[in-house]
């Protein structure tokens, strides 16, 4: 296993992971602390717990950990959160002078790491999963709203939501419950963030 592979298969798993805001200040206090172009392996590991490349669509995923949200970015406007921040290291020749090497943290993730993810919305897979061959990234951050059971909700509550539905059967449907049912059930996969492939088109007169 290559050093670039190991550095991957450390870094997927923790995507999507961190539990504290991603710092610049961080990252760079990482890449100085190196004295070897080896010991850039934190540094690297600690970027892409937060940024991920992504084929479709195409960009930069970033992990916001303080609001549990995934942000998609352009490549052309990654430079402003991962700084081009560079480190250069000499390296001692056996037959000849010290060469200079030069990183740079940007260019590595843009250039050099060539895992790149596709965007995917499933309710029952983890944040990183393979499929095929292909590696996926999970967008689905949980549903907005936690199920309970109807006889936990005030009696205010069922009042007002009889009352919507009522409306809906008598007003929208003329007493049809046959449509109001439909409306019900679109309504209740809105509420727990189903992907519907229908709208509502309401017209009057």
């Amino acid at each position: 296993m290559t050093a670039k592979t190991s550095i991957q298969a450390q870094v997927i798993p923790k995507f999507g992971e961190q539990k504290k805001a991603f710092s610049i200040d961080e990252l760079k206090q990482l890449i100085n602390a190196a004295k070897s172009m080896s010991d850039l392996d934190q540094a690297k590991r600690y970027l892409c717990s937060y940024f991920i490349p992504s084929s479709n669509p195409h960009g930069i995923f970033m992990w916001w950990s303080e609001i549990k949200y995934l942000e998609h970015i352009l490549d052309k406007n990654i430079s402003k959160l991962i700084c081009p921040i560079t480190k250069v290291f000499y390296t001692q020749s056996e037959q000849g002078p010290s060469q200079k090497v030069e990183f740079n943290i940007n260019k590595w993730f843009m250039v050099k790491y060539s895992t790149v993810c596709v965007a995917t919305c499933n309710l029952q897979k983890s944040r990183i999963f393979k499929l095929g061959g292909q590696l996926y990234l999970n967008i689905f951050l949980g549903f907005l709203h936690i199920l309970r059971p109807i006889s936990t909700f005030e009696s205010i509550t069922h009042q007002a939501v009889k009352f919507i539905f009522f409306h809906v059967q008598d007003i929208w449907y003329s007493g049809d419950w046959n449509f109001t049912e439909y409306i019900i059930n679109w309504l209740a996969g809105v509420s727990t963030e189903r992907k519907m492939y229908s709208i509502l088109y309401l017209k009057s007169g």
